[in-house]
């Protein structure tokens, strides 16, 4: 069996915990290879090797997302080590690592498929911008950060409503604890599939999230709400890589062909995940 250790920078593949899980993977003959993340900025990817069985991210959330982006393709099944706080995606933590990693080399895991999103800007002339696909959200906000912007949003070619507001987050399941959740919408278990809308800071009386079917096909067009200047955004998916849009150009979504497969660990579900991460807020 081969392992493969992402950790969330270079530095932190000295860290006491990374040197201990790879000589512990190393010691009961299997193998192991330990890459650190690239930079959001740099624009490189990770290549997973061919003979790999499994991706364990060391860092927390972040580092989960960002490794799952960029290997999805893949196929090999990623889970999580959290390095520091309890997040909700990490399913394992220092103290129970060695024993987790004991009990996925004897084949005692499960593998959990999760939805992603894919999207592309229409132009006004015609042309269109791919996005990559979204584990956590696809999000669109205003360039400026004083600055409101308002959409025009259509499900399935009918027209839903208009809002003015800082953005708009299209989240997954697995997305929902993330900005989603600091936006006020809902906590969703990760292994179903729909997708959430939510607006950020809507200046209409209308703000909730709505709740739409995973095959719905979804498009956020800019509008022009003055006349006087130029009003624009961005759309970033996982909170990288953002792709500019004007007024006119409209923002595609749908489910993704393609999905995250998550390793799943015993110790601790989605539910105790939750209860123990909100009630440090309490």
């Amino acid at each position: 069996m081969k392992f493969v250790l992402i950790t969330k920078n270079e530095k932190a593949l000295e860290s006491d915990i990374v040197v201990e899980m790879a000589q512990h993977i190393r010691d009961r003959g299997c193998g192991v290879e330990l890459i650190p993340r690239p930079r959001d900025t740099s624009g490189e990817r990770i290549v997973i090797p061919n003979d790999a069985d499994i991706i364990v991210t060391v860092g927390g959330d972040g580092t989960l997302v960002r490794a799952a982006q960029m290997t999805f393709r893949s196929g090999v099944p990623l889970v999580g080590v959290n390095h520091g706080h309890l997040g909700f995606l990490c399913n394992l933590d220092e103290d129970s690592i060695l024993s987790a990693l004991d009990e996925i080399m004897a084949g005692h895991y499960d593998i959990e498929e999760r939805m992603m999103l894919s999207g592309f800007v229409k132009r006004r002339d015609g042309s269109e911008t791919r996005l990559e696909s979204a584990l956590n959200d696809i999000v669109i906000s205003a360039d400026d950060a004083t600055s409101v912007l308002q959409f025009t949003v259509y499900v399935n070619g009918e027209y839903l409503y208009s809002i003015q507001g800082d953005g708009m987050i299209f989240a997954t399941p697995t997305g929902s604890t993330a900005y989603n959740l600091s936006a006020f919408g809902p906590i969703v278990d990760p292994k179903t599939e729909l997708i959430l809308m939510t607006p950020i800071n809507a200046h209409t009386f209308f703000s909730r999230s709505i709740v739409l079917d995973p095959d719905d096909a979804i498009e956020l067009e800019i509008t022009p709400r003055r006349s006087t200047t130029r009003e624009s955004g961005h759309v970033t998916y996982d909170g990288t890589y953002p792709v500019e849009m004007d007024i006119g150009d409209r923002l595609c979504i749908r489910k993704s062909d393609t999905k995250t497969r998550m390793v799943r660990m015993s110790e601790m579900n989605f539910l105790e995940r939750m209860r123990r991460k909100l009630s440090e807020t309490m």
